[in-house]
């Protein structure tokens, strides 16, 4: 799933900027509403303003006691104004800006004493307008469990596998609706299907987030290319020792509900620098209750050879691994509409 970026983060930007103006808006009514019920309440605002801009002009001039005198009054009058709301029968906080995020104030920063943290605000944002910029929404209007049809799997026993794929579907189907089910519970353990293509592991991927998302979940569907590019990404910054502030990407894949990755491995050896990254991102969507999906082409000793065995033992500890087989769908799929065709022909 690729999507456009910069998009985005313009949109948020734009959406923070009409978030503050309408927070300050609403406390400009407020103080108008009350400067033509009291004159008292007037009178200390003007005095309010005047001495907050004799403090900015001290400021502006350095002059430490002209700003220690002014902060003092500006304080006493605020005080003051506090103590009137209340006797008017207001909230002491009445003049406070009405913004959407306390925590951050609609900046969709967080200030801390050294750093500055993306607040989680501006991630849940960055995640919604990343799965409305998708083609997720489009896909599963078909990928879902009313247009999965168990007909393209055979009944015939597969003599190594020692059950048919038909049954072996309907047993993944199970699992997989008691992890929907149990979606919330802490002990509920991720999904990795794995098997050849064609077998239905994305589709099936498709219906989960459908599913999800109908619960009010949050879902970030990637191609495991595009995942990796995010995860090189923080790699990168990681060895610069530096951290930007508007990291939505990476912020977003630890905090979004439920994480899809989509044929993982697909991304060749030119990412395996950053499989550090992936190992720290697994074990922190663990611990922190957050769900996962994983689907690809590899068999189990297939996924050995591409993986360090840190990461494969993650994957076994937090994954409930699930083996589809059976002949290609689409190959099936395109025989019976050939058959149809020449039927009617």
């Amino acid at each position: 799933m690729m999507t456009n970026k910069k998009e985005i983060l313009e949109t948020i930007d734009r959406i923070y900027k009409q978030r503050r103006y309408n927070a300050e808006l609403s406390k400009e009514r407020k103080i108008h509403e009350l400067y033509t019920k009291s004159k008292e309440f007037a009178d200390i605002c003007d005095k309010i303003k005047l001495a907050g801009l004799k403090l900015s002009k001290a400021s502006l001039m350095q002059n430490k006691e002209q700003i220690a005198k002014y902060s003092k009054i500006l304080d006493t009058l605020i005080s003051k104004r506090t103590k009137l709301l209340i006797e008017m029968g207001y909230p002491s906080d009445y003049l406070e800006p009405d913004y959407l995020c306390k925590t951050c104030q609609d900046t969709g920063f967080v200030v801390l004493e050294d750093r500055v943290e993306v607040c989680k605000c501006r991630t849940q944002l960055f995640i919604e307008l990343l799965y409305e910029q998708s083609k997720l929404k489009e896909i599963l209007k078909d990928h879902n469990f009313s247009k999965f049809n168990l007909d393209y799997y055979s009944k015939e026993v597969d003599l190594k596998e020692g059950l048919s794929p038909y049954k072996n579907m309907v047993k993944i189907i199970e699992k997989v609706k008691e992890f929907v089910e149990n979606f919330d519970k802490p002990n509920q353990k991720n999904l990795l299907f794995y098997g050849p293509t064609g077998l239905g592991k994305t589709f099936l991927a498709h219906c989960i987030a459908k599913e999800v998302i109908d619960k009010g979940k949050t879902v970030i569907f990637l191609d495991s290319i595009s995942f990796f590019e995010i995860l090189k990404d923080k790699y990168s910054k990681m060895l610069r020792l530096y951290e930007e502030v508007s990291d939505e990407e990476y912020k977003s894949l630890e905090e979004v509900d439920l994480l899809i990755i989509d044929d993982l491995g697909n991304e060749g050896k030119n990412a395996e620098f950053c499989h550090g990254v992936f190992q720290s991102l697994l074990d922190k969507r663990f611990l922190s209750g957050k769900k996962m999906i994983i689907t690809t082409n590899y068999s189990l000793d297939g996924l050995v050879t591409v993986y360090s065995q840190f990461i494969m033992g993650r994957l076994q500890e937090y994954f409930m691994f699930l083996h589809l087989f059976g002949e290609d769908v689409r190959v099936i799929k395109a025989k019976l509409h050939l058959e149809k065709k020449t039927s009617e022909t």
